[in-house]
C-alpha cells in the first residue's frame, strides 16, 4: 500500500513539473518578438483568406471565356456579354503571325499617329475569320462571328474537348464542336464552336479567306479506338463553376 501510495505521488510531482514547464514555455514564446510577429502575420493571412471566400460566396469573382460563332453569349443564369466581336487570326497560308484565334471588337480604339513606322516591312498581321464548311445557319466563306462573356456568379471556366455535357455540380455555357486551320495549311489553335453558329450579317458569299474554321475529326492510332471513332468529328462542351 506504501508502495503505490509513493508511485501516485511522485506521478502528481512528475505531472505537476511538466505543468509549469509548459507554462515557463508559454511565456518564453509570448515574450519573444519575433513569434509575435509571425503568429500575428499568419492571422492576418487567415483573416484576408476568410474574407475572400466570404466575398467569392456572397458575390462570385465570374469567370470570363469566349464563345465562337455566336453574336451574343447564352442565356445563363449569371452570365452576361462583355463585348461581341470578330474572330480573327493569322492567314491560313503564313507561317508567321501568332497562332491564336482572338476575337476582335467591332469598335477598336487607334494606337497614337506617333506609334512606329508605317512603312515597316517586318511586322505580323491580323486577319478576320470564314466558316469552311455548311452546317445549319451558316455556308461556306461566312465570317465568323463571337462574344466575351461573363459568368458573374462562377469563379472559373473549362473547356472540355469530346465532350457535350459538364462535370457533376459545373454549369452548361454552351456546346459545341472542335474547330482549328486545315491540316495541311499553317497550324492554329484548336477552338470550340458553338453547336447553332451564326455569322456576320453582310458577308455572305464575300471570299476573302483569313483564319479559316474546319471542324476537326480524330484519327486512331495513338489515339484510342474504341473509345474513339476514326474521322469522327470531335464534339467540346464550355462549363463554368
Amino acid at each position: 500500500m506504501r508502495g503505490l501510495l509513493l508511485h501516485v505521488l511522485c506521478l502528481n510531482w512528475a505531472i505537476l513539473g511538466w505543468a509549469e514547464q509548459d507554462d515557463r514555455d508559454r511565456r518564453l514564446l509570448l515574450s519573444d518578438p519575433q513569434m509575435i510577429q509571425a503568429q500575428l502575420e499568419a492571422m492576418q493571412r487567415r483573416i484576408q483568406a476568410l474574407e475572400t471566400q466570404a466575398t467569392v460566396r456572397q458575390t462570385g469573382s465570374g469567370a470570363v471565356y469566349t464563345i465562337w460563332g455566336r453574336r451574343s453569349c447564352p442565356l445563363v443564369n449569371g452570365t452576361t456579354t462583355l463585348y461581341t466581336g470578330i474572330t480573327s487570326g493569322k492567314m491560313y497560308n503564313m507561317k508567321g503571325s501568332g497562332v491564336t484565334t482572338l476575337c476582335l471588337p467591332h469598335d477598336p480604339d487607334s494606337l497614337p499617329v506617333s506609334f512606329h513606322s508605317p512603312d515597316d516591312p517586318y511586322t505580323a498581321f491580323i486577319f478576320g475569320s470564314e466558316f469552311e464548311m455548311n452546317y445549319k445557319n451558316v455556308a461556306d466563306n461566312d465570317d465568323v462571328p463571337c462574344a466575351v462573356c461573363h459568368a458573374q456568379t462562377s469563379t472559373s471556366a473549362l473547356m472540355i474537348p469530346a465532350k457535350l455535357t459538364c462535370p457533376q455540380n459545373w454549369k452548361l455555357q454552351y456546346s459545341g464542336f472542335m474547330a482549328a486551320e486545315r491540316y495541311d495549311y499553317f497550324a492554329s489553335d484548336f477552338i470550340c464552336v458553338d453547336l447553332n453558329p451564326e455569322y456576320i450579317e453582310g458577308t455572305r458569299a464575300v471570299n476573302a479567306d483569313g483564319r479559316l474554321i474546319h471542324p476537326v475529326k480524330a484519327r486512331c492510332g495513338s489515339l484510342p479506338c474504341p473509345p474513339y471513332k476514326d474521322k469522327q468529328y470531335v464534339s467540346c462542351v464550355v462549363c463554368t463553376n
